[in-house]
């Protein structure tokens, strides 16, 4: 028995040597790789033992490149990730604000392990990043795994919802708790929400996971959603992430910003007329989602169905107007 087990920690510490000190481009000796296991884990061995246990690693389906294929020595040849797709991993984690910026290093720090030491340099680098805004709840991973334990067993949950006071400072939104039936998580618009149906109403709504608090798993089923919903279809079209029904809307917009219609509505919108300086098309949205957008690019792009929007942009517009001192859309010497 200590001798089977003598043996799998030498074919683990030769493993690792190979998981954080080689690839293409550093080939490792055998002289290095018994540096190597004598500086980090104390042991001694031959030629024919590393020889040996490489050969068992290749046997069990671990890619190692040897010396009669390259001519120079030992790497480990493919790994889970590649070095770019850990840097983009790293770089998403740095930009979500909903992780808390200690966890978000550590995460990093994980990220770091699955590659080499010198494919991974750089992630220790972004692991340092400053950022000006981080979630400060450090409940956000207990979070998650208690709603994704919800949604598979169909049970509610309830939970403290929090919100900013003028002091900046997270307080309770009320004192009841929120009785939900969770369906989807879904990270949109740099956040990270549960979309979910809060009892007694009918319709969906979001609730941001880093502003969840004291959560706990109830006995009540989930409220079933209707035969043929597509809650993930329904998060796609949450500009947002506001809620309401969706809907189909024809929008004109000048010319300079189709790229930006494109990433928000996808490029499977249809164009249904177009000219040198403008293009008229048609986009599916959630109905709050889309008056936000529709009056952030008012400039640029009007609305023409349906008529409810139109209205409201419009009385958006002359609110805003009457908020800056502009009695009517004529009067530029008050702008």
């Amino acid at each position: 028995m200590e001798r089977i087990e003598a043996n799998a920690i030498i074919i683990l510490c030769i493993l690792s040597v190979l998981e954080k000190y080689s690839d293409a481009d550093h080939i490792l000796s055998m002289k290095d790789i018994l540096s190597h296991l004598k500086a980090i884990y104390a042991i001694d061995l031959d030629r024919r033992t590393v020889y040996r246990n490489v050969t068992a690693l290749i046997e069990f389906g671990i890619d190692i490149s040897i010396f009669e294929d390259n001519k120079r020595g030992y790497y480990l040849r493919e790994r889970e990730f590649e070095p770019s797709e850990l840097h983009l991993l790293s770089d998403a984690i740095l930009s979500a604000e909903f992780i808390p910026e200690a966890q978000g290093k550590k995460l990093i720090q994980k990220l770091q392990n699955l590659g080499s030491r010198y494919q991974t340099k750089s992630l220790g680098r972004l692991a340092f990043v400053k950022t000006n805004k981080k979630s400060p709840n450090k409940e956000i991973f207990f979070n998650i795994e208690m709603i994704d334990e919800a949604i598979k067993n169909k049970k509610q949950i309830e939970f403290q919802y929090t919100t900013y006071d003028i002091d900046l400072i997270q307080k309770p939104r009320r004192k009841e708790k929120y009785l939900v039936s969770p369906y989807v998580l879904y990270w949109g618009s740099g956040q990270y929400y549960l979309i979910s149906n809060l009892n007694p109403h009918l319709d969906l709504c979001h609730f941001r996971v880093d502003r969840i608090k004291n959560i706990s798993a109830t006995d009540f089923p989930v409220k079933k959603i209707a035969p043929g919903f597509d809650v993930y279809e329904y998060a796609k079209n949450s500009l947002f992430m506001f809620g309401g029904e969706t809907e189909s809307f024809t929008i004109c917009c000048d010319r300079k910003i189709l790229n930006d219609v494109v990433d928000q509505f996808g490029d499977k919108i249809i164009i249904v007329d177009s000219d040198q300086d403008s293009f008229t098309t048609v986009v599916k949205a959630t109905t709050d989602g889309m008056r936000i957008w529709a009056i952030h690019y008012f400039e640029s792009c009007k609305v023409l169905s349906p008529e409810w929007l139109v209205e409201d942009i419009n009385t958006a517009i002359r609110k805003g107007m009457k908020n800056y001192g502009i009695k009517n859309i004529d009067d530029e010497s008050k702008i």
